[in-house]
């Protein structure tokens, strides 16, 4: 029984210990988090600044470090306001280099993660055209999706860009090709 009682006393010793310690640690990565935070940054920077300096051809084997660096930002601080910009520069980053797939997977949890980001209609526009041409196969049900959100979300669109998509969404069942010659 006194044994019973020694294993209860120390499981509760050490649990008493290690949530102390979790706090400690929570306090003090919230004081560091704005320097880990910029030292994040400062290294998607410096290899951008690589990049344009030594002319380094962008390949897609380049173009995947670059953005693995960038989400490696969002992934690390994805509360900061430095996130969301940094998932849509990786989306940018792959489409690019044509990882479309990727792309859209980046956009899409961009999309759902940061529903206030300043850049969202970009996205959800970058999202239907890669799901309308780019994506295979071709995923109407997407492309009808953003662009249906694209128009809900921005009243103040230009009113040519409006009927573009209107139009574009009329002939939704057609491929991107098919809809281009229909209009010519």
């Amino acid at each position: 029984m006194m044994k019973v009682f020694y294993a209860i006393t120390a499981a509760l010793l050490m649990a008493a210990c290690s949530s102390n310690t979790e706090k400690n640690h929570e306090k003090s990565s919230d004081t560091t988090n704005k320097g880990d935070l910029a030292s994040a940054v400062k290294e998607v920077r410096v290899f951008e600044d690589s990049l344009k300096r030594s002319g380094m051809q962008y390949d897609q084997q380049t173009a995947v470090v670059y953005a693995e660096k960038c989400l490696s930002v969002t992934h690390r601080f994805p509360k900061s306001e430095e996130a969301p910009k940094f998932m849509d520069k990786a989306h940018i980053i792959f489409a690019s280099v044509g990882l479309h797939q990727r792309s859209v997977i980046i956009a899409d949890s961009l999309i759902a993660m940061y529903p206030m980001y300043k850049n969202r209609p970009m996205v959800l526009e970058s999202l239907a055209g890669a799901y309308d041409v780019f994506v295979v196969p071709r995923q109407k049900e997407k492309v009808k999706k953003y662009y249906e959100m694209l128009l809900k979300e921005n009243s103040e669109m230009k009113a040519e860009q409006r009927k573009q998509i209107e139009d574009r969404l009329k002939y939704i069942d057609l491929t991107f090709d098919e809809y281009v010659s229909k209009a010519n």
